[in-house]
Formats: structure tokens, C-alpha cells, sequence
């Protein structure tokens, strides 16, 4: 890869009904960006972005692994599509921003909430 250019990785992981989602992903960052400032950033950029916005929990938790990062429990209103319940995990260092969202229709919350904070968990970085 050229020198100046940045690597983005994600992996998405679907139920098998479509209703749910885990993306998991990575992106290139600043050297000096914490991960709290990292978790920060990405609910400020929440805040705008989606309409309705409703931060339900935040804060810092072990995340991918055995890694000290942040939780973030929220919902948003999905153009036509009703309300979504997300949960966001973050984590940064070495230049990297780590991510982890859970994606569900709210209604469809107290069905899939389990399997999703499995699979959360269950996550880890490998360098």
C-alpha cells in the first residue's frame, strides 16, 4: 500500500432474520487521540447525525477484549423506519479507532439484546 494512504476495515454480522447487526471496524487515527476523547468525538458526531437522539447510558467499561475503553446505549428515530436501538463500543491506540455497533429495531430490542451483548463481548483486536 502507498505510504499515504489509510487502511478502513469493517465486518458486519447479520441475524439471520436481517432485523439485527454487529459492525465491527477500525480506521486510522491521530497518534494523540485518546480513546475517551475518540468516544467523545463519535457521540457528538451521534448527536447530529440522527434524528431524536436519545443517549440512554455512557461510560467506561472493558471493551474487545481485555481492553479499557467506552460504552455507549442510545436511540435514534430511522427515517421510516421507526425507533433504533444501537450500542456503540470504542476503544484507540497505536494510531487505530476501534468500533463496535449493534444495531436493532427498538421493538425488536428485548429478542435480540442478549445475542447482541454476546457478540460484543465476544469481540476482540488481534495485532
Amino acid at each position: 500500500m502507498p505510504p499515504e494512504w489509510l487502511v478502513k476495515e469493517s465486518i458486519t454480522v447479520l441475524a439471520p432474520d436481517g432485523y439485527a447487526n454487529v459492525i465491527a471496524s477500525s480506521e486510522p487515527l491521530d497518534l494523540e487521540i485518546s480513546v475517551e476523547k475518540y468516544a467523545t468525538v463519535q457521540g457528538e458526531l451521534l448527536r447530529t447525525e440522527f434524528p431524536d437522539f436519545q443517549e440512554l447510558d455512557f461510560g467506561q467499561t472493558t471493551v474487545f477484549g481485555d481492553k479499557t475503553g467506552f460504552m455507549r446505549r442510545y436511540q435514534w428515530r430511522a427515517p421510516d423506519k421507526g425507533m433504533v436501538s444501537q450500542v456503540q463500543i470504542y476503544y484507540a491506540a497505536d494510531g487505530r479507532g476501534y468500533t463496535a455497533t449493534a444495531t436493532v429495531p427498538s421493538g425488536e430490542l428485548s429478542r435480540y439484546e442478549q445475542v447482541l451483548f454476546e457478540i460484543i463481548a465476544g469481540l476482540q483486536i488481534i495485532s
